[in-house]
């Protein structure tokens, strides 16, 4: 939507679809299955807009079921062991998830740590990010390597989207809140 905000900003009907599911937190457990999305403004703009969320109410299982079952290659972060996608560099990571961020992205992570120390306050409140992650083991899983050179290099080949032979439940699967194989 951002990305073609001279062509989404008025006159339009726009749906917004996600993939949160309940079970993800206390917070989301409360959400709607579709709903009007905050960028609503039919009187302003005439512009209409709603979220729907069609998987609410599946488990992981449910989501890794339909994934097999259409033999879709899971998103390169799951293969290589995080647990969810929008977690790489989230404020919620643990330890072992922030060690898979400095073994992979050693540029980014030192950003990170020039932020904590230009802003003048910490990721955690009672440590720095170096303190936090301390000796904790990487959570990267080595074993598939076209996942690690996906996420390293930003490209996701077309005939990579579908599994040619046996699927597998990616590293990164079933972990919970813990993430990967953490």
């Amino acid at each position: 939507m951002t990305a073609n905000l001279t062509k989404t900003r008025k006159d339009i009907k726009l749906l917004i679809v996600s993939g949160e599911r309940r079970g993800e937190s206390v917070g989301r457990s409360k959400y709607n299955e579709i709903e009007i999305h905050r960028t609503n403004a039919v009187s302003k703009h005439h512009r209409t807009v709603h979220q729907w969320r069609p998987v609410i109410d599946y488990s992981e299982r449910d989501i890794w079921e339909v994934l097999k079952r259409h033999k879709v290659n899971p998103h390169p972060c799951y293969r290589a062991g995080w647990n969810r996608c929008s977690c790489a560099m989230c404020i919620f990571s643990t330890p072992r998830l922030f060690a898979g961020i400095r073994e992979l992205y050693p540029k980014e992570y030192a950003l990170l740590c020039q932020d904590e120390k230009i802003l003048g306050f910490t990721l955690d409140n009672h440590c720095d990010l170096e303190t936090y992650i301390g000796s904790a083991d990487s959570c990267v899983y080595h074993g598939d390597k076209e996942a690690i050179q996906s996420l390293l290099t930003g490209e996701f080949p077309v005939e990579s989207v579908y599994v040619k032979g046996k699927w597998k439940y990616p590293a990164g699967a079933f972990h919970g809140a813990a993430g990967g194989p953490c």
